[in-house]
């Protein structure tokens, strides 16, 4: 079973995957500050080491965030993978927490009568 420190939010973002040197494509599906889950895109290098880099750019925003990954799990048949994040800088943990409290409050409230 596993255990999240943070509730993840469905997110849709395509982000770059660096491993050994590699890009590879990847699609976001949900993302905490702890770790995400991603489909695999586009892979023609498949190494399926455990540690790699991402490249995240959040929806609104030109810079993109830089974090250390580590393969949690991995789902064969359907491309999916789950990661913890293991390195990012203070400057893009604040870039990222603010975008997901962004998007865990974003609700649409009641018309007032």
């Amino acid at each position: 079973m596993r255990m999240r420190r943070q509730d993840r939010v469905d997110c849709n973002i395509i982000l770059n995957k660096y491993e050994r040197g590699q890009l590879n494509i990847v699609h976001a599906t949900n993302i905490s500050l702890g770790g995400m889950r991603f489909k695999r895109l586009l892979e023609p290098y498949l190494d399926r080491g455990d540690a790699f880099r991402l490249e995240l750019a959040i929806p609104g925003t030109e810079e993109p965030i830089m974090i250390g990954a580590k393969r949690v799990y991995e789902e064969d048949d359907t491309d999916t993978v789950g990661v913890r994040f293991t390195d990012m800088s203070h400057k893009h943990f604040l870039r990222l927490r603010d975008w997901i409290q962004s998007q865990m409050y974003t609700c649409e409230l009641p018309a007032l009568p």
